[in-house]
């Protein structure tokens, strides 16, 4: 198969993947395609076109009743010296929307069939769409940098790896108008520009360098590392670098002059918005420069990069052979990859966005893609190391699937959440046990089924007659946690002294009458050993990851291992963690063994 049939494949897949397995832009509310993140990156278009209130944002209220892009209501700071809203998020996105955004507008106000108001389906799509067709392009010129330096059967796999094996995939069929996908593809811009500007020197090679440049800053300002990709692509020695890049001055400043003119859209919004040049607009969030979490960036099961893309670890054994084959490519791909590495993993929230994987990584693919090209190639040359290659991308495509489905329809995939023991138990397999979501939350799990129980508590409520006790139905009594009743506990669980137990069993029957959306805010089911009044152990699990339908009955049990060391208390607290949804409780038996 040659490289242009796999890219044809590939779109393809892509587009069955966006526009039918999961099509975002035809989800509502925070699984819509313009919501979170993606809503804040928006947010400058209609404020802009529709609104014309890029200050005070007041109607940002009335689409979140409507809408509800982002439920953490994130996509604005309010600003305490000008009283106004700011932002968060860069407008280099924005930017790039804006002309998808302004057919869909003008759509929406010819046909009449849907409000004009920003967020209406014509919107999702059309920002999908073309965040797909970027993405699309992003294959296309990724294809023609790789074949300038590798044969085309290297090319076609390593484009079948890339783009079904690693999580690329997501982010660019799916969950495409994050902005990752779109940087991807300016940085093959980028790329392919410098190249042409080292082979001619002309001013649409200027031009490609500026604007790349220039958009990727304004769109994600750590971006700007990718200078070193011009400077450094194909270099041979600094003194002849310094001495092309002087013989072409002129060139150099417009290149430049186009990429400053790009970013100084944000600091003209922000001296609009808030009367500064510069503003900070994400809070106690930045970077631990000296302390970059190295593990849990590259494997831990949150969102480590390796651990989700282990792909990616194989192409780090590339490096060394880009080294000796190319050394005139190797330092600018490995510099600004090292750095974006070490960016994200400096970046004190990477693990609080959700991503599948480190998803900041993507846009910096094009420059991995050589060093994984170059173990592809190694692998290809030899028959049986061919065949292990197969293997290879054929498991991590299963692998990125899995987790793509999980994220969407399985629900196994927590964002943010994970924890080893959860991961380990349910990675990979094809009908996980819903019950290891308890996993979630402790780190203990009985595996099979308790014999020989000793009874302690077996509670009906059927002659409890304290506050917030509700019908259950069917006409039995149960009790309830709801805003005003945020406890019911501590109970006292009194073990029996005359005999050694390792576990304890709870179990009870519950149901959801109003969740709350916020998985923090979710019921939690609380077992504690106290010595005097120290609790030495603490374990719990959130009933809401269990009961996963409202109004439905659900048995829920719970096992806490007792501790090793000495105790001489036990209880047992429902504790509803401050949110407003009300969860009925029925037949609690709690059991030793």
């Amino acid at each position: 198969m040659k490289s242009s049939h796999a890219l044809v494949i590939i779109a393809l897949l892509w587009f069955i993947l966006g526009a039918f397995y999961y099509p975002k832009w035809d989800k509502p509310n925070s699984e819509a395609t313009i919501s979170w993140d993606v809503s804040g990156y928006y947010h400058y278009l209609p404020a802009i076109f529709i609104y014309h209130d890029l200050r005070q944002q007041n109607w940002i209220n009335d689409i979140n009743t409507k809408y509800l892009p982002s439920p953490a209501y994130d996509q604005a700071i309010g600003h305490h010296d000008s009283g106004n809203k700011v932002n968060k998020y860069a407008a280099g996105q924005a930017v790039l929307y804006s002309p998808f955004f302004l057919l869909a507008h003008a759509y929406a106000k010819i046909s009449k069939t849907y409000p004009a108001d920003g967020y209406s389906k014509p919107y999702q799509f059309s920002i999908w769409f073309s965040s797909l067709l970027f993405s699309m392009l992003g294959l296309y010129l990724l294809r023609k940098i790789l074949g300038i330096y590798f044969e085309d059967r290297t090319v076609m796999l390593s484009l079948i790896a890339l783009a079904v094996g690693t999580h690329w995939m997501e982010y660019a069929a799916i969950t495409n108008a994050m902005n990752h996908g779109w940087l991807f593809t300016l940085l093959c811009i980028l790329i392919l520009s410098t190249i042409r500007f080292y082979k001619r020197s002309d001013w649409l090679s200027v031009f490609g360098i500026g604007v790349s440049m220039g958009l990727a800053v304004l769109t994600r300002p750590t971006e700007a590392v990718w200078v070193l990709v011009p400077f450094l692509w194909g270099i041979e020695s600094i003194k002849a670098r310094f001495s092309f890049l002087f013989t072409r001055w002129m060139k150099v400043l417009v290149a430049m002059a186009i990429t400053g003119l790009l970013v100084s859209i944000q600091l003209i919004y922000w001296k609009y918005a808030a009367g500064e040049w510069i503003v900070y607009t994400y809070a106690d969030q930045g970077f631990t420069w000296l302390h970059p979490r190295i593990w849990a960036g590259l494997l831990g099961v949150k969102i480590g990069w390796w651990t989700y893309t282990p792909l990616m670890f194989l192409a780090m054994f590339g490096w060394y052979g880009l080294y000796r084959k190319h050394r005139n490519l190797f330092w600018s791909c490995f510099s600004v990859s090292i750095l974006a590495i070490y960016i994200t993993v400096s970046w004190t929230h990477f693990d609080k966005g959700g991503g599948l994987g480190q998803r900041n990584l993507i846009q910096v693919y094009p420059l991995m893609a050589f060093p994984l090209a170059i173990v592809i190639d190694w692998f290809a040359k030899v028959d049986l190391r061919r065949w292990v290659l197969f293997v290879i991308i054929g498991l991590n495509m299963y692998y990125n699937g899995w987790w793509m489905h999980q994220a969407h329809k399985g629900g196994f995939f927590q964002a943010g959440q994970l924890t080893t023991p959860y991961f380990l138990n349910v990675v990979g397999r094809l009908e996980p046990n819903p019950d290891y979501f308890k996993l979630l939350d402790t780190d203990e799990y009985f595996k099979g089924k308790p014999k020989a129980l000793t009874m302690i508590i077996d509670n009906n409520f059927e002659q409890d007659s304290l506050y917030c006790s509700a019908d259950w139905p069917g006409g039995n009594r149960a009790k309830c946690l709801n805003s005003e009743n945020q406890f019911y506990g501590p109970i006292d669980i009194s073990l029996p002294s005359s005999q050694h137990f390792d576990w304890l069993h709870l179990e009870a029957d519950f149901m959801v009458q109003e969740r709350d959306w916020n998985v923090w805010n979710y019921t939690q089911w609380i077992v504690q050993f106290y010595q005097g009044d120290v609790a030495i152990k603490t374990n719990f699990i959130r009933l809401q990851r269990l009961v996963i339908n409202d109004h439905v009955r659900t048995p829920v049990f719970f096992d806490v291992k007792t501790p090793e060391t000495t105790y001489d208390r036990c209880t047992m607290t429902l504790w509803n963690a401050t949110s407003p949804g009300k969860l009925l409780m029925d037949n609690l038996k709690v059991s030793a063994f």
